[in-house]
């Protein structure tokens, strides 16, 4: 997502013209967001407040399909924060009871300590730096209430196919395996790390192919590490998302 500002001028004209630059000019439709919102909701099952009053803060927000899943789910204390024009005006059109913000994520969390019961973050944390990601953590953590939760969903590393999301984006700064990001997260103080793999969801015949043979896929990449290594990892698609609690 392209919600952050920071001091690198070329950062700040890219998110400008996030849509154009990444070829995302047409329209999204209504099964755009549902599809998306599907396969979401089952891959964060057990991590949304059961509370459906709670604050939640979606960061680098985007054209506001999380958001969009939570209003559909019944939320109703939503609010997002993007710096990209043309992502903010989606965002606004399809989450009308969401509160959209255009500027920058770390003032707003500067702003508001201890509010938010969920705080994510979807193709986010890729985009600092080492020196930046930290004071980022130290903020989110700050504007979660006690018992909050942090969601992040970020490219995987570990992955063989890791470099066409990496590398994909000239913004992209850093990359994390499951593990990396759960020192950074304990070094801040978060509790209860877990780790999810972004894999095929089963809604049909052609998604239940590809399931299956991604985890023949799967098994192959687990033998190849356990052969080099001894050791065994557990998530290979290119993308995975992670969940941390403020004790």
């Amino acid at each position: 997502m392209a919600g952050l500002i920071h001091n690198r001028n070329y950062r700040q004209s890219y998110y400008h013209n996030y849509l154009s630059l990444r070829g995302d000019q047409k329209d999204p439709e209504l099964k755009d967001y549902q599809q998306w919102a599907g396969a979401a909701e089952a891959l964060l099952r057990n991590w949304l407040p059961p509370d459906r009053n709670a604050p939640i803060l979606d960061m680098g927000c985007g054209d506001g399909k999380f958001l969009f899943m939570l209003e559909q789910m019944g939320y109703t204390d939503l609010t997002g924060v993007d710096l990209s024009p043309g992502q903010i005006a989606r965002a606004r059109q399809w989450c009308p009871g969401a509160r959209i913000i255009q500027g920058d994520v770390r003032a707003f969390l500067q702003d508001n300590a201890e509010k938010f019961q969920l705080i994510t973050g979807f193709d986010v944390i890729e985009h600092f730096h080492k020196d930046e990601l930290l004071p980022l953590l130290s903020l989110i953590k700050g504007a979660l209430t006690t018992g909050g939760r942090v969601i992040f969903q970020t490219p995987n590393a570990i992955s063989p196919w890791v470099g066409t999301v990496a590398y994909g984006d000239f913004t992209h700064e850093w990359f994390f395996t499951p593990g990396g990001l759960a020192d950074i997260l304990n070094l801040q103080g978060f509790t209860k790390f877990e780790a999810r793999a972004c894999e095929p969801r089963i809604h049909g015949l052609k998604s239940l192919i590809r399931a299956c043979l991604w985890q023949l896929l799967k098994l192959s990449y687990a033998l190849v590490n356990l052969i080099e290594t001894g050791g065994y990892s557990g998530i290979y698609t290119r993308v995975f998302v992670a969940t941390a609690v403020k004790p």
